[in-house]
């Protein structure tokens, strides 16, 4: 019989980026902005796979910005869907961010983004990723950070200022189809970073 898991576990947290050649085409002013995510439950995620992007979400992806997401994230800590809300400094393109977070039973997921940019829509994510694998806290994992497409804007260049997508596309994973200016001629895009859990 397994044990009864621990209502609350503290996990240690390394992101560590990857942006590099020849994975990746690296533009002049290449980097990543805030790292904006959630402590949550599976009632919520940052996003859904077929749906479109919150404003939030859109405005990471486009520009950087967190202020909407920063709304969004405090109504989904306010209805107790998330724990908490948390924002990381920007890493460099193959720079390391440290941190730590507390998950219990009800909480056990995380989810974030951050823009790639210069970029039309482009993102990093985490989304609604679990720290409990057959019911019991895992207690160390890696997990590859990949690169998707927020739908919201037109545009296969390293640039901001690009006709908005109409009607609006689902989030979707970013492909060298839609982004071969970053692919550098390869057949599929690799991780872009990733993210270690370590059990405190």
């Amino acid at each position: 019989m397994k044990p009864s898991p621990d209502p609350s576990v503290s996990y240690s947290l390394k992101i560590k980026m990857n942006w590099v050649n020849p994975a990746f085409t690296i533009p002049a002013g290449a980097h990543f902005t805030v790292i904006a995510g959630m402590i949550h439950n599976d009632s919520t995620a940052l996003w859904i796979s077929g749906s479109t992007a919150s404003k939030g979400l859109e405005d990471i992806a486009e520009v950087g910005s967190i202020t909407n997401m920063q709304q969004e994230l405090t109504a989904k800590v306010n209805a107790r869907l998330a724990l908490q809300a948390f924002y990381l400094p920007a890493p460099a393109i193959t720079g390391e961010v440290d941190t730590s977070f507390v998950f219990t039973l009800q909480h056990n997921r995380i989810s974030f983004a951050s823009m790639i940019a210069p970029s039309p829509d482009w993102f990093m994510s985490i989304n609604n990723f679990s720290l409990m694998q057959d019911g019991q806290w895992v207690n160390q994992m890696i997990v590859p950070i990949y690169l998707y497409d927020a739908g919201t804007e037109e545009g296969d260049v390293f640039g901001y200022n690009n006709p908005e997508t109409n009607p609006l596309q689902a989030v979707s994973l970013l492909t060298p189809a839609k982004a071969s200016v970053l692919a550098n001629g390869n057949t599929s895009l690799a991780p872009i970073g990733t993210i270690s859990f370590t059990r405190n």
